[in-house]
């Protein structure tokens, strides 16, 4: 659970940090898991770190994996920040390369939705880790730092006379075990990382209550598709697993009602 405090910390700055959530046993098998899912996609060949491996649908193909959708240390922080009856939208598993320039995920600022992330080896300022633009999943900062997103097309550009990395922000240094929580709305980023860093993510999204989040569900879910087609080394017309979206488990079977209702697969 998230006291008083830190629930404040996340509405106020667009995330939280629980450190050491996971033992290091837990990361152990946690980072085994990881490692068989991108490997098979790659049908067992060594990445070769030319681009990103993404796999969508990621915690889905490992019960182990998938178990932490419905784990105390995971779902209460989200039904507290949320709200009861969230739903999933979906997750991935990610072998990065390169920088990511700064961007948010999504601008639907009236549609709660949390990213949880988990990196599975030490990330500092230096080599990798989230940094984040404090408050900037509100307006007006939100809008405010658009010009950012030209730096995603030509890393030359200086909209604010400074390049990705001197915009200033908060780093959220991680060592495996922590779990970072953050508003898809946060304008975040990564610069300097190794090559093959991994991590990967859940993300959350509060009861829909608008035709508009629903519209913003379909989105994500055609963009999630297309993502599968192009980034994974094996190709799939789905994003979810039937033993996931069909769960039984009461609290997968309340988040995943509303995309078995739409229809998604």
């Amino acid at each position: 659970m998230l006291t008083t405090e830190q629930i404040a910390h996340f509405e106020t700055f667009g995330f939280v940090i629980r450190r050491q959530c996971f033992s290091a046993t837990e990361m152990a098998e946690i980072s085994r898991a990881f490692d068989d899912v991108l490997t098979a996609d790659r049908k067992g060949r060594p990445f070769d770190g030319a681009s990103r491996q993404a796999v969508l649908g990621f915690i889905e193909k490992r019960p182990l994996l998938s178990g932490l959708a419905e784990d105390d240390r995971i779902y209460q922080p989200l039904e507290q920040l949320l709200g009861p009856g969230f739903v999933w939208i979906g997750s991935d598993g990610n072998l990065y390369v390169g920088d990511t320039g700064w961007h948010p995920d999504g601008s639907v600022l009236d549609y709660g939705r949390i990213k949880v992330a988990f990196y599975l080896d030490r990330v500092t300022k230096d080599t990798g880790c989230l940094r984040v633009i404090p408050g900037s999943h509100q307006l007006p900062l939100h809008a405010a730092l658009d010009p950012l997103l030209q730096q995603r097309a030509d890393s030359n550009q200086r909209p604010f006379d400074t390049d990705g990395p001197g915009v200033p922000s908060f780093p959220l240094e991680s060592q495996p075990g922590d779990v970072v929580f953050f508003n898809q709305n946060l304008w975040h980023a990564a610069f300097g990382g190794k090559t093959g860093r991994r991590m990967f993510t859940m993300n959350f999204g509060a009861q829909p209550s608008k035709d508009e989040h629903v519209d913003f569900l379909k989105r994500v879910y055609q963009s999630n598709l297309k993502h599968v087609e192009n980034m994974q080394y094996t190709q799939s017309a789905r994003v979810y697993e039937d033993a996931f979206l069909y769960s039984q488990q009461p609290r997968i079977k309340g988040m995943v009602g509303k995309l078995v209702e739409l229809g998604f697969k």
